[in-house]
């Protein structure tokens, strides 16, 4: 038989049929997905940086965009690992773009969240080729990623955290979740943890260019979240989830942030997870997650 000069959809069906097979119609009650694999956004000096992007195949409508930016103590990413992790929220009707940015070892603060507000604007320069609508935008992270999610979601019309061509006087996305981020360099050994966050090689000292972190309150500063938290100043709204038994973001870093998000009377949702380690898989449960499309739904109304 030669082959069909036909469309897919022309396809005709076939007649073959042997005893004992079980016929079944289709349900199609989720998204088959796509994987566009390093994604070039920005360009710096002689490095280039990338977007790992995934999302639902011929979704009819356009729809919400996560930008996730992994864990890593603000060093080198491996931007690919969450993947998996990240597919759930693509079957769920979102496009989600893993971030890479430039680690402490490439460049320190604020590197991480100028590469991070660059991804933002690429997304939303390439909303059609996407198919996601550019006003519902979203910033997602974990660990150091969360630090840096909350930086650019926050810190909208700072010069010192802006580039020309990608300065704004509203905030640049719709919400921002947060799972276990530090929020204030200066007090993370206030608490128990596994490891030290004051010294100059320490993920934070790291960050701030090498520097003891409570000998530089003056490169701390502007590292803390809960600086840009304001009455008068208008954020985006944030969900947090961190883990009881935190061994290397402290638990009340979490607390900490969200007590000056309630005193400005800002729009915050904290989870308590009972038990949770750093990264473990408690923030991936169906719970979880629909916590997080709930909060991205409400949002896009």
């Amino acid at each position: 038989m030669e082959p069909l000069n036909v469309t897919r959809e022309d396809f005709p069906m076939s007649t073959a049929s042997v005893a004992g097979m079980i016929p079944m119609e289709p349900k199609f009650d989720n998204y088959e997905i796509y994987y566009r694999e390093d994604v070039v956004y920005v360009e710096r000096a002689d490095r280039k940086l990338h977007l790992q992007i995934i999302g639902p195949i011929d979704a009819k409508e356009k729809l919400p965009c996560i930008i996730y930016i992994p864990g890593s103590a603000y060093h080198e990413q491996n931007v690919k690992e969450r993947i998996p992790q990240l597919s759930y929220l693509a079957q769920r009707g979102f496009v989600v773009a893993a971030l890479e940015y430039r680690g402490s070892e490439c460049a320190i603060f604020p590197a991480q969240t100028l590469d991070t507000k660059a991804g933002v604007h690429f997304m939303k320069e390439h909303a059609e080729e996407y198919n996601i609508h550019p006003e519902n935008m979203f910033l997602m992270g974990d660990s150091s990623g969360a630090h840096t999610a909350m930086m650019a979601a926050f810190s909208y019309g700072v010069s010192e955290l802006e580039e020309d061509g990608r300065r704004s006087s509203e905030p640049i996305v719709k919400g921002v979740i947060d799972l276990y981020g530090p929020t204030n360099f200066a007090t993370m050994n206030d608490e128990p943890s596994s490891q030290d966050h004051r010294t100059p090689d320490s993920p934070e000292g790291c960050e701030i260019g090498g520097k003891a972190v409570l000998e530089h309150p003056e490169l701390v500063k502007p590292t803390v979240i809960a600086n840009y938290v304001q009455e008068d100043r208008k954020l985006p709204p944030i969900l947090m989830f961190h883990g009881t038994n935190d061994e290397l973001v402290p638990f009340g870093q979490g607390c900490e942030l969200f007590a000056a998000l309630q005193e400005a009377k800002k729009e915050a949702f904290f989870y308590q997870v009972l038990g949770a380690h750093h990264g473990g898989r408690e923030f991936w449960t169906k719970e979880v997650l629909d916590i997080e499309e709930a909060f991205i739904r409400k949002l896009c109304q």
